[in-house]
């Protein structure tokens, strides 16, 4: 799975740490010399979300990533060491080989580039357990310019709706994603709407953060078209809600947001999820 995968949000937040990351400075290894590494295990899938990237000062103009392409990794798991290649169509390392990777196991990786190692570990979450719907078809009528209008989305913004539910009782920390997966779009509002009535309805798209609840209201209006979507809930460990956390800092404040690898920047960390879906349908 790769990251692009992942909500917006989550890009968004990482590569905000990834910019405060370079702001601190390193006496001792020169900018360039060093590297970010951007990891990501999911429990149950393949391994091909493994990055390396060249580090940027914080004042840089330059906003194109720099993918380094000729490290050598190897990923640690269940007893065994992996040597991992670059996939130039992924931009990302993968493996050749079938790694299962199991909630509960503990996963290493070491990353080398120019003669610097770079080293993290990471302990897969448990899947998302009690995971359901409280309504898998939301109908919304087929909707037309009429006086009536306004009446109909009031209504359908405050009834059209699901809670997508969990069990949690431990706190751990989850998030979830909304993805459209009908074959193509079928719009809720067609080219006979103002643009403006869509964009008001899409402010109340879902925002994905980690969260200890057992709880998300699905606002289905904010969703684009009638179809199928697929939800995706996944569990997280504490690197990764640490990488949240740092976002919330004073700007005024450059402190050091977390990292969990050992003589780099960046973070290794590892998801566990689970899956349902719902439709909307015009009746």
């Amino acid at each position: 799975m790769y990251l692009s995968n992942l909500p917006f949000n989550m890009i968004r937040i990482f590569y905000f740490i990834l910019s405060l990351l370079f702001i601190s400075c390193d006496d001792e290894t020169p900018i360039g010399d060093n590297f970010v590494v951007e990891a990501f295990l999911f429990q149950g899938e393949k391994v091909d979300d493994i990055k390396i990237k060249e580090t940027k000062s914080w004042n840089s103009d330059d906003t194109v990533d720099v993918m380094i392409d000729n490290a050598n990794i190897k990923l640690y798991a269940n007893g065994d060491e992996f040597n991992l290649s670059y996939d130039n169509l992924r931009q990302s390392y993968i493996s050749n080989e079938e790694i299962d990777i199991i909630s509960g196991n503990t996963y290493g990786i070491r990353v080398e580039v120019n003669d610097r190692v770079a080293t993290a570990e990471t302990i897969v979450p448990t899947k998302p357990v009690g995971l359901r719907l409280s309504n898998d078809k939301i109908v919304v009528p087929s909707l037309k310019l009429s006086p009536a209008l306004p009446n109909i989305l009031s209504d359908l913004f405050q009834n059209a709706r699901t809670n997508i539910m969990w069990d949690n009782p431990t706190n751990e920390y989850h998030y979830l994603t909304i993805k459209y997966v009908s074959a193509q779009d079928d719009p809720i509002f067609t080219e006979d709407f103002p643009g403006a009535i869509g964009d008001f309805f899409s402010n109340f798209s879902l925002q994905s953060a980690p969260s200890q609840d057992e709880l998300y209201n699905v606002i289905c209006m904010s969703l684009k078209n009638y179809g199928k979507y697929m939800v995706t809930l996944y569990k997280i460990n504490e690197d990764y809600v640490r990488l949240f956390e740092s976002e919330v800092q004073d700007g005024t404040e450059l402190n050091e947001p977390p990292s969990n690898i050992i003589n780099a920047f960046g973070i290794f960390s590892s998801f566990a999820s689970d899956t349902t879906s719902f439709e909307i349908v015009r009746q």
